[in-house]
C-alpha cells in the first residue's frame, strides 16, 4: 500500500492486481495492514460488491479521488515520463466519466440507430477519435473499430462490418468539425490508404505532450502511450485500462467496447488540460494581472491621473504576456523521431 493519509469517509480508487475499485473508506487498519471499503464498484464493469475489506499485501496503489470541484494541478515527478503536470479528476467527473463509458452506443450496421447517431453527431462540433487495430497503419491486417466522443456520449461504429459511410467521412474530413485523437499519423496513414478517406484538421495529443515535455526541458519519452498518457496527467491507476483486449474478436464482448470507449474518452479532457491549463497558463496570468490593474488601485480617480499625468509609463507598467510554449519545437523532423 501506498503511504498515502486516509481518513473514514473518503472515496478513493483501490488498485489490485487485476482489477480496479471505486469505494468509500469506513475503516483503517491502525497498522494500516487492511482497509475496509463500502459501496464497492468495479470501474471496468460496474458491478457493485457492497462492504470489501482489502490488505495490504493484496493493494498495489491508492488514489484519494478529490470532491472538490476545482481542478487542483501538481508537479509531476522526474520520473513521469517527461510529463509536466497533471490534475486529479475529481469524484463528480469522475463519476461521470464511467457512466459516459458504460452508456458506449455501439453500432455495426447502417440501420435506425446508426442515423440518430449521424443526426446528433453532425450538431457537434468538437470531439475525440480513436481506431482500434491500426498499430501498423495502412499495414495493418484488418481496422476494428472507429469511436467517437464527445462531452457526453460515446459512439462506436463497427468499421470491420460496415466500413466507413460517407456521413462518417464528412465527420473525419470537413473543417467544420474539430477532432482530437492520439498519434494521429497512424491514424491518418489508416484511413486515407485503406478507406481513402484524407483525414482533416486534428488536434494530437501526442504531439502536444512531445512539445510540452520538450519546452519543460524533461526527456520524451518515445514510447510513450495514450493510457500511459492519461494515466499521468490525470492521474488514473495503471490498471484503469486493460491492455489485453483483443479487438479484432468478432462478437465484440461488452469489455473490448467498453475498452474502446476508454481510448477516446478522455481526448477531450487532455486536450483541455494541455491548451488551458498549461500551454496558455501564462497567458491567462497576464490577463488577470490587467484585469486587476485598475480594480486594485484603491483610487479609481488617481488611476486616470496616472494614465492622464504619466501617459505611456503607466501603460507600460502592465507586463506584456508570453506563451509557455515555443511552437518551433513542433516541427515535422522531431515528432517524426519521437514516434518512429
Amino acid at each position: 500500500m501506498n503511504k498515502i493519509d486516509l481518513e473514514i469517509g473518503q472515496t478513493i480508487l483501490l488498485e489490485l492486481e487485476d482489477e480496479c475499485l471505486l469505494g468509500k473508506v469506513s475503516h483503517v487498519a491502525s497498522d494500516q495492514s487492511f482497509i475496509r471499503l463500502s459501496d464497492v464498484r468495479d470501474t471496468s464493469t460496474k458491478k457493485n460488491y457492497g462492504v470489501q475489506t482489502y490488505y495490504n499485501s493484496e493493494i498495489r496503489n491508492i488514489q484519494v479521488a478529490s470532491t472538490d470541484s476545482r481542478t487542483t494541478l501538481q508537479s509531476s515527478s522526474p520520473s513521469d515520463s517527461g510529463v509536466v503536470k497533471s490534475k486529479q479528476l475529481t469524484l463528480d467527473n469522475l463519476n461521470s466519466t464511467l457512466e459516459q463509458i458504460n452508456n458506449y452506443v455501439f453500432i455495426h450496421q447502417t440501420d435506425a440507430k446508426y442515423h440518430d447517431t449521424i443526426r446528433f453527431l453532425k450538431k457537434q462540433h468538437h470531439f475525440g477519435i480513436a481506431m482500434e487495430c491500426i498499430e501498423h497503419g495502412r499495414h495493418s491486417k484488418s481496422s476494428s473499430l472507429l469511436t467517437i466522443a464527445t462531452l457526453d456520449s460515446i459512439y462506436i461504429f463497427d468499421i470491420k462490418w460496415m466500413n466507413i459511410t460517407n456521413e462518417l467521412r464528412e465527420l473525419l474530413v470537413s473543417d467544420r468539425y474539430r477532432r482530437v485523437l492520439y498519434n494521429g499519423r497512424l491514424i491518418g496513414d489508416t484511413l486515407r490508404h485503406k478507406f481513402g478517406v484524407p483525414l482533416g484538421k486534428c488536434f494530437d495529443v501526442m504531439v502536444a505532450h512531445i512539445a510540452i515535455s520538450k519546452n519543460a526541458g524533461r526527456v520524451v519519452d518515445d514510447t510513450v502511450s495514450l493510457q500511459q498518457c492519461v494515466q499521468s496527467y490525470l492521474n488514473l491507476p495503471d490498471k484503469f485500462f486493460n491492455t489485453t483486449i483483443d479487438f479484432n474478436v468478432r462478437p465484440l464482448n461488452d469489455a473490448a467496447k467498453r475498452e474502446s470507449g476508454k481510448n477516446a474518452v478522455f481526448l477531450l479532457p487532455l486536450q483541455d488540460l494541455f491548451i488551458h491549463e498549461i500551454m496558455l497558463e501564462p497567458f491567462y496570468k497576464s490577463c488577470i494581472s490587467y484585469t486587476q490593474s485598475l480594480s486594485n488601485n484603491p483610487d479609481f480617480i488617481n488611476s486616470l491621473a496616472d494614465l492622464r499625468n504619466k501617459g505611456p509609463e503607466a501603460i507600460e507598467a502592465i507586463q506584456p504576456s508570453k506563451l509557455g510554449i515555443d511552437v518551433e519545437l513542433i516541427n515535422v523532423t522531431e515528432c517524426e523521431q519521437s514516434i518512429e
